[in-house]
């Protein structure tokens, strides 16, 4: 059994009683995949920092460098999360924390802000712990769309050229790496540009990277049939609500449920 906390909010960040009230109760609980934009409760909550020195975890934290604009209003900058970041990479193994640069937002500036907040991580988690990033597009959800409207912003649209343009960009940054080796880009459910250089598909539920970072006992690994067609996660049961409201208010968040 694998948990995801989770797709429909920010648990750790807000909820992170619900994680541990749940692992507590589980009796056969092989990892846990973690989302957040806010690391700070893995190190400052005795409660679920106790969790992942118990549990295989797999840490995937969204960083845009958005962080207190528009877009991310109540999202915490990087900056006050830097030594939060450096503790928590001293408890898990290397490549455990996963950088996740979702959604790419297009605003004049995001390249630099992708490179500064790749330059930051870099140093805090070295190398061997940032392999890469996982990267999506923005997608057009109505409520969405009326959110970023009513803020008086225009909504991102990116066409088809500009996604290669992009990927190219955000690829090369990493430099050269070997053929046989990980690809740094790992985007979600974009299947049409895989033939990028540099480009595989993410999983962001990653049996197999917690089979290898944790030495367990290789499973079957099933794709999640919950997920999006071009979705290659593993299987996992998401233990978050949506009634269980993310406060950071992002504009573009699909998880949302109100407008």
């Amino acid at each position: 059994m694998l948990y995801s906390a989770s797709r429909r909010t920010d648990l750790p960040a807000f909820y992170p009683m619900e994680i541990v009230g749940k692992v507590r109760r589980s009796r056969k609980l092989e990892g846990i995949v973690f989302w957040t934009k806010d690391i700070r409760n893995f190190t400052t909550h005795l409660e679920l920092s106790a969790i992942i020195r118990e549990a295989p975890a797999i840490i995937q934290f969204t960083c845009t460098g958005l962080g207190g604009s528009q877009w991310e209003p109540r999202v915490p900058p990087l900056d006050i999360q830097l030594d939060a970041l450096a503790t928590l990479a001293t408890r898990l193994p290397p490549a455990a924390i996963r950088w996740r640069f979702d959604p790419i937002i297009p605003t004049p500036d995001w390249r630099e802000r992708f490179l500064q907040v790749k330059e930051k991580l870099t140093v805090v988690l070295g190398k061997s712990g940032l392999d890469g990033v996982t990267v999506s597009f923005v997608d057009p959800y109505l409520k969405a769309r009326v959110r970023v409207a009513a803020a008086g912003l225009a909504w991102p649209e990116v066409k088809p050229e500009d996604k290669r343009e992009t990927l190219a960009f955000l690829a090369s940054s990493f430099g050269e790496r070997k053929k046989e080796g990980p690809k740094p880009l790992r985007l979600c459910c974009e299947a049409e540009f895989l033939d990028q250089p540099g480009v595989e598909a993410a999983a962001c539920v990653d049996r197999r990277l917690l089979e290898r970072l944790y030495n367990l006992k290789a499973g079957e690994v099933k794709k999640d049939p919950g997920q999006r067609r071009d979705c290659t996660c593993s299987s996992a049961t998401d233990i978050g609500s949506y009634a269980l409201p993310c406060q950071h208010g992002c504009l573009y968040c699909y998880a949302n449920p109100k407008i």
